[in-house]
């Protein structure tokens, strides 16, 4: 594969036959996926090319040879090449590190997936698919391990990922309904084996010298192994009991919102 380039000095001509270069790839990568994917629909086909264009760019092109330079008119003049197989060797690389990363989810021992970790499953398989279809257009005999049980995870847990809510025995009832309709914006309900559970535990107290209601709620995330692997504790002090479970509502809210938006490693205490 190869890229031409001019300048008004040898550096930037070499460097405009490089851009030609990566510009010629991302045509011949549009250009073969459009055959492989000629029978989706044409908002699928922009979609998956602009996912392939980006995997090309993050490719960093290495080894290239410069065959040819000149000098003319004061305009330098540069070829440059690139081996497809030592290109195609690059994008399976990329590949191999994200598929080791998606074996931090473990289908067969686990359905369910975290708040925050369905939008780390949902990147990675999108960065996945991307540079296997530029793997395979470029290379239609290459072949790469399937996604196809990651893929089926992210499926099962969409739109929402799956969880079962448990709340401590003798909760006040008016507090369970409240707070699991908070959960419902963020997990999907379900009393099946093998997922993650969300422990609660609530009080809801009367002090006497302020005549004031204190509610409190304790949450624990737990994975498929029922380990905690996040941990929530708020509480508030109202009026009324209605006013103290709304405003523990909120800030069960603006903590799973958290979770959900965090990248940290590791088990946050959240209180």
């Amino acid at each position: 594969m190869y890229g031409n380039g001019s300048g008004d000095s040898l550096e930037k001509s070499k460097q405009n036959a490089i851009n030609d270069l990566a510009s010629s790839i991302k045509l011949k990568v549009s250009s073969n996926t459009n055959i492989l994917n000629s029978q989706d629909n044409q908002k699928q086909d922009s979609k998956i090319l602009q996912d392939i264009k980006v995997s090309i760019e993050t490719i960093e092109l290495q080894n290239i040879i410069l065959t040819h330079t000149e000098y003319k008119n004061k305009v330098y003049y540069s070829q440059i090449k690139i081996s497809k197989d030592l290109l195609v060797r690059g994008l399976k690389n990329q590949y191999q590190n994200l598929y080791e990363q998606l074996k931090d989810f473990n289908p067969k021992f686990c359905k369910s997936i975290s708040i925050k970790d369905k939008n780390i499953l949902e990147n990675l398989l999108e960065q996945a698919n991307s540079t296997a279809q530029s793997i395979q257009a470029l290379d239609f005999s290459s072949k790469v391990a399937s996604l196809k049980a990651y893929e089926n995870m992210l499926t099962q847990n969409s739109p929402l990922p799956k969880a079962k809510l448990v709340f401590s025995p003798q909760s006040d009832p008016d507090a369970v309904k409240m707070l699991s309709s908070e959960y419902a914006k963020f997990i999907q309900n379900t009393d099946e084996k093998d997922v993650q559970t969300i422990y609660n535990k609530i009080a809801i107290n009367t002090d006497q010298k302020e005549q004031k209601i204190k509610a409190s709620l304790e949450v624990n995330i737990n994975d498929c192994n029922n380990q905690t692997i996040f941990y929530i504790q708020v509480h508030s002090i109202e009026n009324n009991k209605e006013d103290a479970l709304r405003r523990l509502k909120i800030q069960l809210y603006k903590k799973l919102k958290e979770y959900k938006e965090n990248n940290q490693e590791g088990i946050p205490n959240i209180s």
